[in-house]
């Protein structure tokens, strides 16, 4: 781990034309950012993206699989994982926290975006694809019969729209298309150190490389100002969906928190550039049935996306709120929950799932705007 970074990206954005998002807005800035990357089928399109083979029907049967960005970025592959040939992708995007979902043009959008290991090597293709927000766009599409670019609001009743039972509205007009956004700034952000620097600057076409990597020292430093015993409180910003033997997880329990955190980060790690991970899987995880939990203030959050490559509406569930622990000896985990501070846990990170941070008395990590 020693080697291992990340590098952390803050994307301000303004609406060009009206977007409108779902509740589950990380959702729709993954999709768009698959969608820039991989680029459009039509051979006659503007933008044909990265994907040299889209005739391939996965990335895994692909021939020129082991040299694409693509592959490299978003469907990443495992040859040796223990559950199947898919790792963690080396992405994690924060989304917008707002509960703001219609952006009027003129209006800014937010987002943070976050390349894990020597996945930042792909940074030029992400740089190109974020610009491509302003022509592909994202989230849902938009009438172009609305003047101003939205849609009644939706109905009162049960799921997304009581006059619906499928939760889905009457068929947009053929003008219809996703609102497009430009990128006006960004930043490579240490959220650790607080260190900011400015990798786009306004009306500039000038990109820098990103030089404030999240590193290992840096996260043993704020493992340091976590306490070494006692209460630790977990505040879960973006659902948790944590699995456990193959039930979901409804009661914010340490042991499987901390075992998905664990697989997660051995996986990115030894995957892209971080060397073996010092620790041991099952020890780690049997000392995590010694952590108590003492108060549990969650509730069960469902978020309402929708899956282009599906073609359909998703639930997106998960644990939110805080939740607070107790413990004999917090070392072991301490460097471990810094980095899922960073990385997020459990399922849907690349969408934004899995955020936490943590407190302790005066001490803060990885809460938004706290340190």
């Amino acid at each position: 781990m020693d080697t291992f970074q990340v590098h952390q990206l803050r994307v301000h954005c303004e609406a060009q034309t009206p977007i409108r998002l779902n509740e589950h807005k990380g959702s729709a800035i993954r999709g768009a950012l698959f969608y820039a990357l991989r680029g459009s089928p039509n051979p006659n399109a503007a933008w044909s993206g990265f994907c040299a083979n889209k005739a391939a029907p996965n990335c895994f049967v692909c021939p020129v699989n082991a040299v694409c960005p693509v592959m490299r970025l978003v469907s990443t592959l495992d040859e040796e994982g223990v559950h199947g040939h898919q790792a963690p992708r080396p992405y994690v995007i924060n989304p917008p926290l707002e509960e703001q979902i219609a952006y009027a043009p003129g209006e800014r959008l937010t987002f943070d975006l976050l390349l894990a290991g020597d996945a930042a090597d792909l940074f030029p293709y992400v740089v190109l694809a974020l610009d491509r927000l302003g022509y592909e766009g994202l989230g849902a599409r938009v009438d172009g019969g609305d003047p101003k670019g939205f849609r009644k609001p939706l109905g009162s009743g049960a799921r997304r729209d009581g006059g619906d039972p499928q939760g889905f509205r009457k068929p947009l007009g053929s003008g219809a298309r996703r609102g497009t956004a430009r990128v006006t700034r960004i930043d490579a952000i240490n959220p650790l150190t607080g260190e900011t620097g400015p990798v786009l600057r306004p009306n500039s076409r000038t990109v820098n490389v990103p030089s404030l990597p999240v590193t290992h020292a840096d996260v043993l430093a704020a493992a340091e100002r976590l306490p070494t015993s006692g209460d630790l409180t977990v505040h879960f910003i973006t659902p948790m969906r944590l699995v456990d033997h193959e039930q979901l997880v409804k009661t914010p329990y340490f042991r499987p928190l901390l075992h998905r955190l664990i697989e997660r980060l051995k996986s990115l790690a030894e995957n892209f550039g971080g060397g073996p991970a010092p620790y041991d899987i099952r020890a780690l995880r049997d000392l995590a049935d010694g952590v108590a939990l003492i108060e549990n203030h969650t509730r069960w959050l469902d978020l309402h996306g929708y899956s282009t490559r599906l073609s359909r509406q998703q639930v997106i569930g998960g644990l939110a709120g805080r939740a607070v622990y107790r413990a004999a000896d917090w070392t072991p985990f301490r460097p471990w929950l810094v980095w899922g501070t960073i990385l997020h846990a459990g399922k849907n990170a690349v969408k934004g799932d899995g955020w936490f941070g943590m407190e302790a008395g005066d001490v803060r990590v990885g809460l938004p705007g706290m340190g």
